[in-house]
């Protein structure tokens, strides 16, 4: 079990891990079959947990307490600069697609309380709004600025899980769904592995998430990444399962909000949804700045040169790098029609 002071640290961990892929989770599991896609998310688990530990270790090893430098030690340039291009890609592609998931539900909503058109200047409109809005938790350098925040969207993402579960109740009670549901279905696994298999991904935050422990020891991280970890394990197979039996004999998309009835409960569920995507954008920028940081502008001389344990990025650059970041996620996203 958890200590009480590693809560803060599982609460940020696991916000990071949660995104846009809860809203696929139904569609998963109706491609995979609730058996199979199961078994995927606990795979998925088992797989993060083991590269976290193995990560961490090699880590305090080397003596080393970044991604990037880490990756220099044991391969020279050609791993680090592999490592930087694989961090900026990757979460690059998650900020982008966490400002189109903005795109997609905002307009609908604003549209109606401020009453104008929802066409594709409101989308445009939200998402730099957005944008803007959010400056000033990117440029937070301490990541536990961050946990009343993130305390707040796990506390909407328990809430959203408890709206499926209840949602799925008429169906469950008339047992339509056993002629439905598949429980097996291998067909769907090429469809849906990339999506199980980054679902659980936390290894780009692991070092950031470890910076801020004030007990750094290999253990109380494991507890942490484990907490985190089976956390997102088990919303992710709640909403997947529920979420699947309450739409299965519908057409369900890779996007469970689309398929909620019209009402005021499901344009609240969109709208707080919103919400926690904008606020979970700066767990993204933390790596991503450290990566575009350890790329362009610090240089290790030798693989095996003592690297200080904590690099400080001077403010100019610093803001420089956090302003990049979002004008980039922000402007190809503009340009993205949907999230699917």
């Amino acid at each position: 079990m958890p200590s009480l002071s590693e809560i803060p640290h599982i609460i940020n961990l696991a916000n990071s891990i949660i995104g846009v892929s809860i809203l696929a989770m139904p569609f998963c599991f109706k491609q995979c079959g609730i058996v199979l896609a199961s078994l995927l998310v606990l795979f998925s688990n088992f797989l993060t947990k083991a590269t976290c530990h193995l990560l961490l270790r090699a880590a305090i090893i080397a003596k080393k307490r970044n991604y990037e430098y880490l990756a220099y030690h044991v391969f020279g340039s050609a791993g680090k600069f592999a490592v930087e291009i694989s961090m900026i890609g990757f979460l690059l592609g998650t900020g982008i697609a966490f400002f189109v998931i903005i795109g997609d539900l905002g307009p609908p909503i604003v549209s109606v309380l401020i009453g104008v058109e929802n066409d594709e200047w409101l989308r445009k409109f939200l998402m730099m709004s957005v944008g803007v809005l959010i400056v000033p938790l990117c440029m937070l350098r301490d990541i536990s600025s961050l946990n009343h925040f993130n305390a707040f969207s796990m506390l909407f993402y328990c809430t959203f899980v408890v709206k499926v579960v209840f949602g799925s109740l008429s169906m469950l009670y008339s047992s339509q769904w056993l002629l439905y549901v598949n429980l097996w279905q291998p067909a769907g696994i090429l469809q849906c592995l990339p999506i199980f298999a980054m679902a659980l991904s936390c290894q780009c935050q692991l070092f950031v998430i470890y910076e801020g422990i004030a007990d750094q020891n290999q253990k109380s991280m494991n507890s942490i990444v484990a907490g985190a970890v089976n956390l997102c394990t088990f919303v992710y197979i709640t909403v997947g399962c529920f979420g699947y039996i309450t739409f299965c004999n519908t057409s369900l998309t890779g996007n469970i909000l689309v398929s909620l009835s019209p009402s005021l409960l499901s344009k609240m569920v969109k709208l707080f949804f919103v919400i926690t995507v904008a606020i979970s954008f700066p767990l993204i920028v933390f790596p991503m700045r450290e990566s575009i940081n350890t790329l362009f502008f610090r240089k290790p001389s030798s693989p095996h040169d003592h690297i200080a344990p904590k690099t400080t990025i001077p403010e100019r650059r610093f803001r420089g790098i956090t302003v990049l970041v979002l004008c980039s996620c922000l402007m190809v996203s503009l340009i993205v029609p949907n999230s699917e």
